[in-house]
Parts: C-alpha cells; sequence; structure tokens
C-alpha cells in the first residue's frame, strides 16, 4: 500500500507562557475553515492508519496538552464557532485544579465540551510523570489509572487515546498502554503521519503563536496541489486520500504534464493492481467528476475509471493517449456526504495506465462561493 499520503498533527499548551492566545489560536482556526481543511478525531486518524478507511476533504487533527482552563475558555467557543474539533489531553490527578502553573478545566467543563464534539478529552496519565523511569506497576496505574478516571467522570465515554507525558516513551510504555486497551499514542516527536507511521507513535508538530506564513508551512498548505479552475476539490496522487495498492505503481515525473508534484504509471495487467482516490464530501449533491492524468504514446486507449456514487457504480473508460495535461470530465454523479465517494483506476488495459488526480466540481450544493481545492 502507498505511504507517501500524510497527515499532520498539530500540538498546542492552552497557556500563556507557551504562545497561545485568543488572538492566534483564533487566526488559525479561522484559516483551517475557510481553506476547506476539515479536523478529524484519533479514532478517524487510528482507522486511516489501519484500515484505510477514507476521511474527510484536506484532514488534520488538533491536540491540546494538559487540560489548562483556556482549553474551555479560549480553544472551545472557537472551535465552535468554525465547526472544528480539537482534542483534549488531560493528566486526571490535575482535572479543575489550580497549580503553580494555573487553573485546569474540571469535569463539569470537560462534560460540556465532550457533549457538545468540539473538543473530545483524552489520556495524558495521572500525574504528569516520565513514565519510563516508573517501575511496572506504577507504569501500568499510571496509564490504566487515567483511562478509568476519564471514563467514570464523562458518562458514555471510551478512553481510547493517550499522549505521552513530555514524549518519553519506550517499548515497556507502549506495551503497558495496549494492555490498558488504548488504540494510538501521540508524541512530541516532529512530523506528518504515513499509513506505514506505527500507531502508538503518532507525530505532532508544536503550534502556538507562530506567524500565519509559518503556520500554513507547518501543515503542508504551501505544498498542495494547485487550485482546480473551479469550485470543487481535488486529490492528488499525494494526498491523505488517494491510496495504491501494489508498488508496481511506479511515481513518474516524465514526460512534463502532471497535476502536482508527479503521478504514477502502471503497465498493463490483469486488473488486481488498483489505485483509489476516496474521500467524504461536504455536501450531499451532483458533481462533475474530471480525471487528470499525463499522455504518451504507450498509454491505454481504454483506461477504465470506475466511480462509486450515492445511486451505484459506473466505469468510464477513456484514451490516455490524448487530452493528457488538463482536466477530463468523466461525467455527473450524485454523492452523499454521508458515504466516501470513491474512484478505482486498474491497469486492467491495453496499454500503460497513468494515475494522477481527480477533481469534484460540485454543481447543485447550496453553498455559495466554494473554493475547495
Amino acid at each position: 500500500m502507498q505511504a507517501a499520503a500524510q497527515v499532520p498533527v498539530l500540538m498546542y499548551h492552552a497557556h500563556p507562557t507557551m504562545g497561545f492566545s485568543h488572538e492566534s489560536y483564533s487566526e488559525q482556526a479561522a484559516f483551517l475553515s475557510q481553506n476547506s481543511y476539515h479536523t478529524i478525531t484519533p479514532d478517524e486518524l487510528a482507522a486511516w492508519i489501519q484500515s484505510d478507511e477514507p476521511l474527510p476533504i484536506r484532514p488534520i487533527v488538533l491536540t491540546i496538552d494538559d487540560n489548562y482552563i483556556m482549553v474551555y475558555t479560549v480553544a472551545y467557543p472557537i472551535m465552535k464557532q468554525y465547526g472544528l474539533c480539537a482534542v483534549n489531553f488531560a493528566h486526571t490527578h490535575y482535572v479543575g485544579v489550580i497549580t503553580g502553573s494555573g487553573d485546569h478545566c474540571d469535569w463539569i467543563e470537560i462534560k460540556e465540551m465532550e457533549d457538545n464534539g468540539a473538543i473530545l478529552t483524552e489520556s495524558h496519565t495521572i500525574m504528569h510523570l516520565r513514565l519510563t523511569s516508573m517501575d511496572e506497576q506504577s507504569l501500568n496505574m499510571e496509564v490504566a489509572g487515567s483511562k478509568s478516571a476519564i471514563e467514570s467522570n464523562v458518562a458514555g465515554k471510551t478512553c481510547r487515546h493517550i499522549a505521552y507525558p513530555y514524549g518519553d516513551y519506550n517499548e515497556a510504555v507502549i506495551q503497558a498502554c495496549r494492555d490498558a486497551g488504548y488504540v494510538s499514542a501521540y508524541t512530541t516527536n516532529t512530523g506528518l503521519n504515513y499509513r506505514t507511521t506505527p500507531i502508538f507513535e503518532i507525530k505532532r508538530f508544536a503550534a502556538g503563536g507562530e506567524a500565519l506564513s509559518v503556520f500554513k508551512d507547518k501543515i503542508g498548505f504551501n505544498n498542495l496541489a494547485p487550485a482546480p479552475p473551479g469550485d470543487g476539490w481535488t486529490i492528488d496522487n499525494k494526498d491523505p486520500n488517494f491510496t495504491s495498492y501494489h508498488t508496481n505503481w511506479t511515481p513518474q515525473k516524465t514526460p512534463s504534464g502532471f497535476y502536482g508534484s508527479d503521478f504514477l504509471l502502471h503497465a498493463a495487467g490483469d486488473g488486481t493492481h488498483r489505485v483509489r482516490w476516496a474521500a467524504y464530501l461536504p455536501e450531499d449533491g451532483f458533481y462533475n467528476v474530471y480525471a487528470w492524468w499525463v499522455s504518451d504514446v504507450n498509454r491505454s486507449q481504454h483506461a477504465p475509471y470506475e466511480i462509486h456514487h450515492a445511486n451505484g457504480s459506473d466505469t468510464v473508460h477513456v484514451d490516455q493517449r490524448v487530452n493528457g495535461g488538463r482536466w477530463n470530465r468523466l461525467g455527473t454523479f450524485q454523492f452523499s456526504s454521508q458515504i466516501a465517494a470513491m474512484i478505482f483506476l486498474s491497469e486492467q488495459a491495453d496499454g500503460a495506465v497513468a494515475a494522477d488526480g481527480i477533481w469534484f466540481e460540485p454543481i447543485t450544493s447550496g453553498v455559495l462561493g466554494w473554493q475547495l481545492y
């Protein structure tokens, strides 16, 4: 399975000494909302890594460590304002406690945020200690006890995810988290997350009061493929919502005319090696679907694009020897926001097949001024 697709995770600390402010957090949240980013939950990220589950368009995870009171007073209303979601990693011994570093959210506030869905709370252990220095019994109590406390105080909650205090972990810590019933764990290691990222070593970029230009670079905005010539959203072959199921789909940069940074190519075969573009579109409705490929003399005359939509599926064959380096309309199809739109392309053809970009252009969205690229 292709591993180039990547999802950014941001790590905030909702405290003024750590660069957190209403102004900067609001500016960054507004940018995400206005540029069609969709915040996803740790459950969704884990399902993408482990099971190749489709994600919404432009997925990103927002996390906030240490349960400071500004999670409730600042981050929570901003998340509600922009329809976004964040994760609050709480050390449960300090819930509702004022310490030398400041006040912390209490269980009533945590439950309110959880019930709203704008801020979900997961584990940051009990005492925020360095886990690698603990004996086995204490370690198990530290990771399991926090999970139990959250589940006991937030009705109906199953705590599945943990962030290592200080980013401190080793194999023994990972095993203790597995044994306690966690599904994933978050580190302080910097980097993007791929389908090959170990599920108990999720990477995060530290975020706070940086300039918007720095923030854009951090989340990969400056490296996105070009905007389409109209409304809608594109999936490139480097997108988190693109999957190639065999290594025989090889990256190419020649000939020119590709969309984004490159394209994938596969020799004619028996149809067992496929690629997939799949995402949850933001609105129900009809969409024009376009494909981009790179033409060459050895390309297939009947490259099979299989479009899965709200009413079933259709296969459209195209001649990839011509019309490369542009958007080519495959047809108009109805999609539901509750079911992932999926397009498959296989190498079962009479020549080499190129996989590059797909563009969904809404034509009956009911939303004015869409710019979802």
